[in-house]
């Protein structure tokens, strides 16, 4: 099962998240196929969205997507309600598979990385938006520095890319150095400095084998046996799609009446194909006809509004 742990370091300002995806890229993976950089690429994103949503004390959606000119078009990670995640990639046809490895920047281009919250309605919150500069020839150094810029947190994070159970998986480790108390003393702020120096110092140490392959306490343990630790139970994650019949409805909807009934016509049924989890919605002659008395019912309600 996919599950994310958070951490924190005993009377220190310094928390963790531990995160790991399987299942999720084995179930994206049923619906497109990715070269193996571009594919992980997509898990060390997902976990990124798990990390920062995990984070968030309100419900709704955390996106990071990019767009550029190069081999990858666009691309999107997703993950609503703290751990539903989906996510798709979008090569050039004639990518041809470029030799560029995990430089994102190559991989995009000129192109822009873009970590997006989007909180339900209930929340009564703006949605926010944040560019991620592409300073880094990597992921985890570009969020990195974002995390320093925007949150003002310093911030280290590692990915790896492995296979576990002959399956691909990716790891992600994240330490962040949060504001040391106000009525701290000097003494107290040094040692804080001092260990966060440590403990940086001492996750970077860890291999691609060993945060890839071993579980969270082995790894906690083995990292960070000096300084006590505590582990936080694990939020399960899953891949999940938000297609629907209704949102499908409403996409066709924006064609018009005319245009359904001319495509209707011209191809005997209407299908439409999610494109993040590949399920097919068809249209046949009363499908499309209730679609349209849909839209009819909308323009009607939209040219008739209420008296006040």
């Amino acid at each position: 099962m996919d599950s994310l742990h958070r951490f924190s370091f005993v009377n220190l300002p310094v928390r963790g998240q531990w995160v790991r995806l399987q299942s999720t890229l084995v179930e994206a993976a049923q619906y497109k196929t990715y070269p193996k950089p571009v594919s992980a690429l997509l898990g060390q994103m997902l976990a990124t969205v798990a990390m920062v949503a995990d984070n968030l004390k309100f419900s709704g959606a955390v996106a990071l997507q990019s767009r550029g000119n190069g081999a990858l078009r666009r691309s999107l990670a997703e993950c609503r309600n703290h751990g539903q995640l989906r996510g798709i990639m979008h090569l050039t046809d004639d990518a041809g598979f470029p030799h560029h490895g995990d430089d994102i920047g190559a991989w995009l281009g000129d192109g822009q990385l873009a970590l997006t919250l989007l909180p339900d309605e209930a929340t009564d919150m703006q949605p926010y938006q944040g560019l991620v500069a592409l300073e880094s020839s990597n992921l985890a150094g570009c969020l990195e520095t974002y995390f320093a810029r925007s949150e003002q947190l310093q911030t280290r994070l590692h990915f790896a890319n492995g296979q576990n159970d002959n399956e691909q998986s990716v790891t992600g480790l994240l330490l962040q150095r949060l504001p040391t108390a106000p009525d701290a003393s000097d003494s107290d702020r040094e040692a804080a400095d001092d260990a966060w120096e440590t403990l940086t110092a001492l996750a970077a140490t860890v291999t691609t084998e060993e945060l890839s392959d071993l579980g969270v306490e082995t790894l906690l343990h083995r990292l960070f046996h000096e300084y006590p630790c505590t582990l936080q139970p694990q939020t399960a994650l899953e891949y999940q799609c938000t297609c629907s019949r209704q949102r499908t409805d409403s996409t066709l909807m924006m064609l018009g009446k005319e245009d359904l009934s001319d495509l209707l016509l011209e191809q005997g049924e209407i299908t439409v194909d999610c494109e993040f989890c590949g399920k097919r919605y068809r249209y046949d002659g009363q499908g499309v006809g209730r679609v349209i008395d849909l839209l009819e019912e909308d323009n009607s309600s939209s040219s008739n509004p209420p008296l006040h």
